[in-house]
């Protein structure tokens, strides 16, 4: 290994001129200069933290019994074969899911910064972002008890039937067909009361268009024969004691429990109760653009013959949402801006002797709220229902970020660099844009969970820097570069990603004026 690291620096100081003295990238360009950006990173993760605990990152599309846990609007289908069946405790269940997803960020970065004194710079940049999710979803429906609705069409027959009985019931009672007989005529009244409860409760389960459930129970479950029996027992009490026949087509309940395929067909459907896509998400666009200033504090940076001292910027930007936020009818969908404009403020300082320094960089950030489409639910339940789509106002949590950056030269011009970040995100705060835009019973800050959060990031790199014309004496085009990997190593609070990335940065100077 030192063979090698001393071979690295004897190759350094060959290509490097002579008098290069420069190692780090300085933060601001000198007056009359023009300096081209060129940067860009390689991000993947397929897991993430949570509370201080890593889990795959479609941990919240796994589920031993996937029901109403992970599909919310399930609930209400509960509640009916609950009354319906007089089975409390029974909860629809599709069979054990389990969900692997993998998401991969491309960002590419010009840049353009102009000195317009040696102390102060002005710069802009923007980003081409090309995020790409992967998700695999796989449905057992070994311990299923449920299964697609077979649909209001066929049930049709059944719900007429039922509907011209009830009727008939109700007409006879009215026209006192069983005043001679209290007794008969007190229990065709609550067969008449208990069947039309029953009547809503199942339609409103399987025909009805604003509340009929995604999933059913299947014919032979214990729900399902609940329900057949039910319908038996109604279909002879009218025809047998109450003298109302032609009540006679069974209930049609799903016939078998849904595989993946079905499974992911039917939660994508457009128009339908849960509308996403789960399919390979791509999107190429540009990303949030920003521009600001940088204002050289200090430059005490290798001066003459001497290698280090000190140098200290500190820079001012706004970020512009010129991205594209994430598409609200995509699982795991990846955006390629935030979606609000963020005011940043940043302090770089260098020091340094001989063939060791640090860079240390400190951040504070600013974001501002903006209107946003979303799914008014909690980030850890990817597949609610369309229906609570609206839209929010959502005020992001700042951001404070501290970083120190150790190096060692092997040569003047080259050097390894370590890297270790902290940063740290308050929590959002969301309410409703407009009162017409409230979902009811769901508060909009439901959006807004588990987006307070804390993260310790490591890297480590390698750093050129060429001053070349830029400092008397000097020859070559003035040339900065760098490349680094760096992982996230620990987070807490809410949810971060397991990010692995691979930066890469070269910057080229120009006389301008």
């Amino acid at each position: 290994m030192g063979h090698c690291v001393r071979r690295l620096g004897l190759l350094a100081c060959v290509l490097a001129p002579a008098v290069a003295r420069a190692q780090l990238a300085p933060v601001g360009v000198p007056a009359g200069m023009v300096r081209v950006d060129l940067d860009g990173a390689l991000t993947s993760w397929d897991h993430r933290w949570r509370d201080g605990e890593k889990q795959p990152l479609g941990a919240d599309l796994t589920s031993p019994a996937l029901g109403s846990d992970l599909l919310p609007s399930l609930g209400d289908a509960d509640a009916r074969i609950g009354r319906i069946t007089g089975l409390p405790d029974f909860r629809l269940n599709l069979g054990a899911l389990r969900t692997d997803a993998q998401a991969d960020v491309g960002r590419g970065v010009l840049g353009v910064a102009v000195g317009l004194t040696n102390a102060l710079t002005v710069f802009g940049r923007i980003p081409l972002v090309a995020t790409h999710v992967q998700s695999s979803l796989q449905l057992d429906p070994a311990t299923a008890n449920a299964g697609a609705n077979p649909g209001a069409d066929e049930e049709a027959a059944f719900f007429s039937e039922l509907d011209a009985s009830l009727a008939a019931l109700s007409g006879r009672l009215a026209a006192g067909d069983f005043d001679s007989d209290p007794a008969l005529k007190a229990q065709a009244q609550a067969t008449l009361e208990a069947g039309t409860a029953f009547r809503t409760d199942l339609f409103g389960l399987l025909s009805d268009p604003t509340t009929a459930a995604l999933f059913v129970p299947t014919a032979a479950s214990p729900a399902g024969t609940a329900i057949a029996a039910r319908v038996s027992d109604l279909q002879t009490t009218l025809a047998t004691d109450f003298g109302v026949t032609g009540f006679t087509t069974p209930v049609v309940l799903a016939a078998e429990p849904v595989n993946s395929e079905d499974f992911v067909r039917l939660i994508s459907e457009a128009g339908g109760p849960v509308g996403l896509r789960t399919d390979d998400s791509r999107v190429t666009f540009r990303g949030d653009a920003e521009a600001g200033l940088a204002l050289t504090l200090a430059d005490r940076w290798d001066r003459g013959k001497h290698r280090g001292g000190f140098r200290a910027a500190v820079e001012g930007l706004v970020r512009f949402p010129t991205g594209r936020v994430a598409r609200p009818d995509r699982l795991f969908a990846l955006g390629t801006g935030e979606g609000n404009t963020d005011i940043g403020l940043r302090l770089t300082a260098d020091l340094g002797s001989g063939a060791w320094g640090f860079r240390a960089e400190g951040a504070y950030e600013r974001r501002l709220a903006a209107d946003y489409l979303v799914r008014v639910a909690p980030p850890t339940q990817p597949l609610a229902s369309i229906d609570l789509l609206s839209v929010v106002r959502r005020d992001p949590g700042d951001v404070v970020s501290l970083a120190v950056r150790p190096f060692f030269r092997l040569a003047p011009t080259l050097a390894i660099q370590g890297s270790a970040m902290r940063w740290s995100r308050g929590a959002d705060q969301a309410s409703y844009a407009s009162l017409g835009d409230s979902v009811p019973g769901v508060p909009a800050s439901v959006v807004a969970s588990d987006s307070k959060a804390s993260a310790t990031l490591v890297g480590i790199g390698i750093t050129y820097s060429n001053p070349g014309l830029l400092r008397p004496g000097g020859r070559g085009l003035p040339v900065d570069a760098g490349w680094m990997y760096e992982r996230v190593v620990h987070a807490s609070g809410g949810i971060v990603p397991d990010r692995h990335a691979m930066r890469a940065m070269l910057r080229l100077y120009f006389g301008l004026f």
